[in-house]
């Protein structure tokens, strides 16, 4: 079946402004961010230890791609029986913070709860059930009767049982008929919450035979907690810390965030216990390209995306020249960060791919770059937007 692309040798549209976390499966431009990212998830399947990690980068300069690229591949790497699975959960940091239950709130909504219901279920149908849910019944009670809803409710129970996992605010009449005394509206009730589900994913995974289980947590966009507040400031990082404390194995949190990195030092919005859990840690910085790295990420991108099978010349429908005059575009206005890249080299083959379709123009030229651009401004990140 012919594609919407075939005269540009494309299977798809490669050029996407916001990532496309399904899509997040290859690294342009930044073999050795690539290589370091392949090799944490090396280590990470490996043993279950906790740890904290830190991607820091410049507005625009691929973090979000690169996280979601991390989290694809650990669902990937799942797939060939490691001593160690990992649970990757993507949450965006929300941008109105009161306290650590927000953050949990995102959390909850991102993960697949059937996963928190399936590894109970395995756990309460094994030779030993009692043992496990004695311990969960007294560290966590409303917990454990969540839990047990979705193994024995009803539909209606089962979604009232999620809301609670969610954090939200329903009648607490309606909890209270499934056995769950309270909402989860502190910060502590969050924390031992979220403690107790690591804990059941790695009891379920020995259960199975394996060494463990590791949920890798990664919180982006991490910079708007420094917009909160002081009480929230210090409620999200005493939250960290203490989850982290009470998580010795089982979590990895992957902590992103954007503006110009500083050598050797975090931002004053990580609080000491915090940077002193992370310890001796290796932060994947991204800065801006060079011209360079910056060819190859755009070589990349349409490789990623060429038809397989094609017989073009590796940046067509783009030329060497082209390419460079639009890299000129976006160097002279700003720094070559990926996402200034995609955009001018998206805005240029909007305006070509009909053309060469309908064989107005064979390929794109640096005068047709040059035309295109004429009409575009590349509009700067406001760290005040954040």
């Amino acid at each position: 079946m012919p594609g919407i692309y075939d005269h540009l040798h494309l299977k798809d549209w490669p050029f996407s402004v916001v990532p496309r976390p399904e899509l997040c499966t290859y690294i342009a431009g930044r073999p050795q961010l690539d290589a370091d990212i392949k090799e944490l998830l090396r280590h990470l399947s490996r043993r279950d230890t906790s740890s904290i990690r830190v991607f820091w980068s410049w507005f625009g300069a691929g973090k979000t791609h690169s996280l979601h690229y991390l989290l694809n591949h650990a669902s990937a790497q799942n797939l060939q029986s490691p001593p160690v699975r990992c649970f990757p959960v993507y949450t965006e940091f929300p941008r109105s913070v009161r306290s650590f239950v927000d953050l949990y709130k995102a959390f909850a909504n991102s993960m697949d709860l059937s996963l928190i219901g399936d590894a109970f279920l395995d756990l309460h149908t094994s030779p030993k059930p009692g043992t496990y849910y004695a311990q969960l019944l007294s560290s966590s009670p409303d917990l454990a009767a969540a839990l047990r809803v979705f193994s024995t409710g009803t539909e209606h129970e089962q979604s009232t049982a999620s809301r609670w996992l969610r954090g939200d605010m329903v009648p607490l009449q309606d909890f209270r008929r499934l056995g769950i005394s309270q909402r989860i509206s502190t910060s502590d009730a969050a924390i031992r919450t979220l403690a107790s589900i690591i804990d059941l994913l790695a009891a379920a995974e020995r259960g199975q035979g394996k060494h463990g289980h590791r949920l890798i947590w990664a919180i982006d966009e991490l910079q708007r907690l420094a917009a909160t507040g002081r009480n929230a400031i210090l409620d999200v990082n005493a939250g960290l810390h203490s989850l982290f404390n009470a998580c010795p194995t089982g979590l990895s949190l992957v902590l992103s965030f954007s503006g110009q990195p500083h050598q050797e030092t975090l931002p004053n919005w990580f609080s000491s216990e915090l940077k002193d859990r992370m310890g001796v840690t290796k932060v994947m910085v991204m800065p801006p390209l060079q011209r360079g790295d910056a060819v190859r990420f755009v070589t990349d991108v349409i490789a990623h995306y060429r038809t397989e099978g094609s017989d073009v010349p590796p940046l067509f429908p783009f030329t060497e020249q082209s390419c460079h005059a639009i890299l000129d575009f976006v160097d002279a206005r700003n720094e070559l960060r990926p996402r200034f890249i995609m955009d001018a080299f998206n805005a240029v083959l909007e305006k070509a791919e009909i053309e060469i379709e309908t064989s107005a123009i064979q390929t794109v030229t640096a005068a047709f770059a040059k035309r295109v651009l004429e009409q575009h401004v590349i509009v700067a990140h406001d760290p005040d937007d954040e």
